[in-house]
């Protein structure tokens, strides 16, 4: 199922505007900070699954 949005991992902003194909982002542009790859774009569930993973904390 595609999402609705997929967050940016450059700066962690919402992109609305993306290609899905077979479960991954083919294309995505973020507005804010221009990042155009697309294996830089995550879902939600995957973002918020991420952040609880220590391997991912600043202070860790």
């Amino acid at each position: 199922m595609m999402p609705d949005y997929v967050i940016c991992l450059e700066c962690e902003s919402p992109v609305y505007i993306f290609e899905w194909k077979d479960g991954v982002v083919s294309e995505a542009h973020c507005a804010l900070c221009g990042n155009e790859d697309p294996s830089q774009f995550i879902t939600e569930s995957d973002y918020e699954e991420m952040s609880m993973d220590d391997r991912f904390r600043p202070d860790s």
